[in-house]
């Protein structure tokens, strides 16, 4: 079954409700996945509710029947099978509604993302190509590449006028000095978090005479200030997607914003920007800097604790310090972080890594208790408190 075949397949039991109840991922593609899912629903007159969360467990399902999971759900091996899953993780759900990109045999990873499934599966519903847009969120929000359906999808959203492609500066921020000083991915070293200094270089930009002139001194500036890698300041300034018909048009802005607000305990204005609500811009940009200056302030604090593994002050900024350190050392990297009841692991590895940490949370699960999965380079769990030391040995069997 394609793709295209799965997600009519969908369309069409969802046609056949007159209400479901959505669960979601709080990060960005999952807000993504939510937006353009519900707004698809709205249109075809399905009533529904939504809920995002953290992670999920088969009990957090309350009716599977009237249920639709978005970036969630694949892993759990026993759902009934009236459930729908939009997803694009490894699978282990034997459910027939179920839209996954690896179940075509194409990479999940990197090249559909679950805003992308939702995606096709709201065009299935309706006319919906001008939700396209949000599936940019979901590349960016999941590291992922512009390649097979989703270059596709994005380069249909270009022709139909509702991305415009460019080159700029790609760090998110309403203004200079928030760019700097919010900075995350990439994370600058000496200038991220560093109010002063960034206000300092915002002045000096400010004199400029010309766009080119302002986006050279920039540039200069981070690189001569910051002790950021070298992967980290060439990924400063690039190719840049303007979404035309979303609340904060630039992508990488979008992106951080709703990421940030989702994993703040904000999910909703994460997802009234992704839904268009320009009410609420104002409100997430300022909980996604609140949060953004307590990612940069873990990573600064987070302490090795053995070879490749980390651990972290919070467990709501764990996987943000994973994607910083995977970034800027260019190497397999774990972060740990001790909840009240479990300890969060969040597990990154560059692209072209041999490791297969989706493999390493599954199996820790299994061993130590407690839940785990995601992709091969981008994993992450909780496991009981008690494990930790066991845990942290079994990793260097994984790299």
């Amino acid at each position: 079954m394609s793709l295209e075949e799965a997600a009519a397949k969908i369309a069409a039991y969802l046609r056949s409700k007159d209400y479901v109840e959505v669960y979601s991922h709080h990060d960005a593609d999952g807000i993504a996945a939510a937006a353009i899912l519900t707004v698809a629903l709205r249109r075809a007159d399905i009533a529904f509710r939504l809920r995002f969360l953290p992670h999920l467990n088969k009990d957090d399902v309350e009716r599977p029947e009237l249920s639709v999971l978005c970036d969630l759900g694949a892993s759990v091996p026993d759902f009934p099978e009236s459930i729908v899953i939009i997803d694009h993780h490894v699978p282990y759900a034997a459910v027939p509604f179920h839209i996954n990109p690896r179940l075509e045999g194409i990479d999940g990873e990197s090249e559909l993302s679950a805003a992308g499934c939702a995606y096709l599966v709201a065009n299935a519903l309706g006319d919906n190509r001008d939700l396209a847009g949000l599936v940019m969120v979901g590349i960016i929000g999941d590291s992922q590449k512009l390649s097979g359906m989703n270059q596709k999808i994005i380069g249909d959203a270009v022709g139909n006028n509702l991305i415009e492609v460019g080159k700029g500066v790609l760090l998110p921020g309403r203004t200079t000095k928030e760019q700097i000083a919010s900075a995350v991915l990439p994370y600058l070293g000496n200038l991220s978090g560093d109010e002063e200094t960034a206000e300092k270089i915002a002045s000096l930009c400010m004199n400029t005479a010309s766009d080119e002139a302002y986006t050279a001194l920039l540039l200069s500036e981070i690189i001569v200030r910051s002790d950021a890698s070298y992967h980290d300041l060439m990924s400063i300034y690039g190719e840049s997607w303007k979404l035309l018909r979303e609340a904060v048009q630039d992508a990488y802005a979008m992106t951080a914003v709703i990421d940030a607000c989702g994993k703040a305990g904000r999910p909703d204005l994460g997802y009234a920007v992704a839904a268009g609500d320009m009410t609420q811009t104002d409100a997430a940009w300022e909980t996604a800097n609140a949060f953004r200056r307590k990612i940069i302030a873990s990573a600064a604090a987070a302490e090795a604790v053995a070879e490749n593994v980390w651990l972290s002050d919070s467990v709501e900024t764990a996987s943000d310090v994973a994607d910083i350190f995977v970034r800027s050392k260019q190497m397999p990297v774990v972060v740990l972080a001790r909840g009240t009841e479990y300890l969060k692991v969040s597990a990154r590895a560059p692209a072209d890594s041999s490791v297969d940490f989706e493999q390493m949370m599954k199996t820790s699960a299994e061993k130590f208790g407690g839940a785990g999965g995601g992709h091969k380079t981008r994993a992450g769990g909780e496991l009981p408190l008690a494990c930790e030391s066991a845990f942290i040995a079994s990793v260097k069997e994984y790299l």
